[in-house]
Parts: structure tokens; sequence; C-alpha cells
């Protein structure tokens, strides 16, 4: 596999994994306090923290091989990923609006990635 197919790949990987991660961080959100003397660390928060830290992990594979002007549309498609998570297991509607979105997104990835 050339390297910027690899590269591109483990930018999308970042992606999904951050989008997991937060999708984890708003379920860990109903059972966390910001108070100091309440504060604990859940293990829904920790499992969140270890998806980030993995993405950027794959975000930094992906930095070594391509452009980070490349690469920073390519992670978002995180916002698409985030969509379909919080409609399949929140219950969250997807709206002509957020359709129309995720539609300009992938046009400006394809975009970016014809012109590089």
């Amino acid at each position: 596999m050339p390297a910027e197919v690899w590269a591109i790949t483990s930018g999308v990987l970042a992606s999904l994994l951050a989008a997991l991660a937060g999708f984890e961080l708003k379920r860990a959100a109903g059972g966390t306090s910001l108070a100091l003397r309440d504060f604990h660390l859940s293990l829904r928060l920790l499992w969140a923290i270890c998806l980030y830290l993995l993405s950027s992990v794959f975000f930094l594979v992906a930095l070594l091989r391509i452009e980070l002007s490349v690469l920073v549309p390519v992670t978002a498609l995180e916002y698409i990923w985030i969509v379909f998570l919080a409609k399949k297991f929140l219950r969250e509607e997807i709206r002509f609006s957020k359709c129309l979105g995720i539609g300009l997104i992938v046009f400006g990835v394809i975009l970016v990635g014809l012109g590089s």
C-alpha cells in the first residue's frame, strides 16, 4: 500500500476514533461532576480519553506522510461519524441541514484530495 494511501487511511481512522471518543464523552457527561470534591473519573470517561489518545497516534502517523492541508479536511469526516452515532444510539434527528452539511464535508474532502 503506498504511503499516501496508508496516511489517508490512518487519518480516516483517527477521525473515526475521535468521533467515538466524543460520543463516549457525551455518554459519560451525565455521571460526571466538575466540582472538585465530587470529581471522579468513570470508566466511560477514561475510555473516551483512551480513544482520543489513540486517535492522536493515528493522526501523528498520518502527519508523517502527508501534508497537514490534506489531512485536516480528511479528519473533518469526524462530523459525519458523529451524526450517524448520535442518530443510531442517542436517537437524534438528522434534518435536511445536517444532510446538506454532510454533503458539503464529503464534497470538500474530495476537492482537497483531487487538489493534492
